[in-house]
């Protein structure tokens, strides 16, 4: 060993390492820490961000399909040859918004009705309209009476009249058929003087008109003294009743009084309290009158030539035009 080495070895520790010596290590080791607890917190900030994604996700979609269920039950029950296509979900903070179209089937042709925009979220469980979005109808004056129009489509709307209710006027289009084109699918809503059982509905009408949507009788004592009092004609959405057959796209499975009820009774169980609550009105009014005949009406579709076999039928109070569309 050389000298100058055995003079190193024996250095005191405060002569090996002097102040900057230490200073370079409490910085490199400072800087080790604080590299190292980014790393660790940027990695809980991407997994919490995840995570919290995922789970605003899956409460703004659990929450949007609760919101949208008791619309997609009502319509069921309302409507006459109305149906709604599938919702489509934007997603925000524990909510978002629902749009989806309602769209009229005349036979097999489809006419754009309307298009819903709301909004909701995980706490109010009920969807609301947006501001400035909404849609609805156009009333006009015809030969002095009031007639409705969608705003989108410009189709008429149509009036039911109740029979249990005596109106200064009753409208009867069927006469229009004369003036009508032989190409096209025509909507016709009838008003009928009592009402009837829906296997009695089936045999009155004449063959070759199709009876698409019954009107059922929701109403009780109350209820039509606010009809006397607003002696005006019932417009076809305020309505409620049930589509001839379960599904849109089969003409197999038809609909019955009973499962017209379990319908209701499925929207009076909703968690839409505003539905709940009508459909529990109508369930208990439709009841009294099955077994007298809950059927107050129809809406029937067919040419020009079919439904002309509507014409002086001693059950028909009222007939209106809805909507008409090109067969091709």
């Amino acid at each position: 060993m050389s000298e100058h080495e055995d003079e190193h070895d024996k250095l005191s520790p405060e002569k090996a390492f002097d102040g900057d010596s230490v200073d370079r290590m409490f910085r490199k080791a400072r800087w080790k820490s604080i590299l190292r607890n980014t790393c660790i917190s940027a990695v809980v900030c991407i997994v919490l961000f995840l995570g919290g994604f995922v789970l605003n996700q899956q409460i703004a979609n659990k929450a949007g399909w609760n919101a949208y269920t008791p619309i997609e039950l009502n319509k069921r029950i309302t409507g006459p040859n109305l149906y709604i296509d599938g919702p489509q979900f934007r997603y925000g903070l524990l909510g978002g918004t629902i749009e989806f179209q309602k769209f009229k089937m005349i036979e097999n042709r489809v006419i754009p009705w309307n298009d819903y925009f709301l909004k909701y979220n995980g706490f109010q469980g009920e969807a609301t309209v947006l501001p400035g979005r909404t849609t609805g109808i156009v009333q006009v004056k015809e030969n002095g009476k009031d007639r409705y129009y969608n705003d989108r489509s410009g189709e008429r709307e149509m009036l039911f009249y109740h029979p249990a209710m005596k109106y200064d006027h009753y409208f009867n289009d069927l006469p229009l058929l004369n003036k009508m084109s032989d190409d096209q699918y025509i909507e016709m809503g009838l008003s009928f003087n009592k009402g009837y059982t829906l296997s009695q509905v089936e045999q009155m009408l004449p063959q070759g008109v199709h009876a698409t949507w019954y009107w059922a009788d929701s109403y009780n004592e109350e209820d039509l003294k606010h009809l006397k009092f607003k002696a005006e004609p019932e417009r076809a959405e305020e309505l409620h009743g049930f589509q001839s057959y379960l599904e849109r796209l089969e003409d197999t499975r038809r609909t019955t009084e009973a499962q017209f009820m379990k319908m209701v009774q499925d929207v009076a169980e909703c968690t839409n309290s505003y539905y709940a609550e009508q459909a529990a009105h109508v369930l208990a009014a439709v009841k009294s009158h099955q077994q007298s005949g809950m059927i107050i009406g129809v809406v029937v579709t067919g040419t020009r030539d079919q439904l002309k076999s509507l014409q002086k039928l001693p059950f028909i109070k009222a007939a209106t035009l809805g909507a008409t569309v090109d067969m091709y």
